[in-house]
């Protein structure tokens, strides 16, 4: 679901979703905001949309998601340095069922974020945010 299509919905159920994401981004150091006229002129500004969700226990979710197709490789960034940590279906069952053979138990845990934290480098990568859709109230004073 688009963003205007959520808030037309059920704006403050919709509205406290947007803040708690905005809060866990601040909680991780995602940004720092800075004034357009402080950026260089050769930064890259990248915009984001929002994916909304109405999970199964009717919770609503919101995910910001940087359109990262804006950039280049070898401009914004070095293809050689990118490596995600992610498993599969398979590996996780396979853990699952060795660890019910040798008799252990577990935990499950819901994981409210996941930021993958980059480095990048401020000489060659220059990048900002636009100031995504529902936290203008937040960054008004860096316009």
């Amino acid at each position: 679901m688009k963003y205007n299509e959520a808030m037309a919905t059920d704006k403050e159920d919709w509205t406290n979703a947007v803040e708690e994401e905005h809060d866990r981004m601040i909680s991780n150091n995602v940004w720092h905001p800075v004034k357009l006229s402080d950026l260089p002129k050769d930064t890259k500004i990248l915009t984001t949309t929002w994916a909304c969700k109405l999970k199964s226990n009717s919770r609503k979710r919101e995910r910001l998601n940087a359109h990262g197709y804006e950039q280049v490789d070898g401009i914004h960034y070095d293809e050689s340095s990118i490596h995600a940590p992610v498993t599969n279906e398979t590996s996780v069952r396979t853990v699952m069922v060795l660890a019910l053979m040798a008799g252990w138990t577990g935990l499950i845990n819901d994981v409210q974020g996941a930021f993958l934290k980059g480095k990048l480098d401020p000489e060659n990568e220059k990048m900002a945010m636009k100031v995504p859709q529902g936290f203008e109230h937040h960054h008004k004073k860096n316009e």
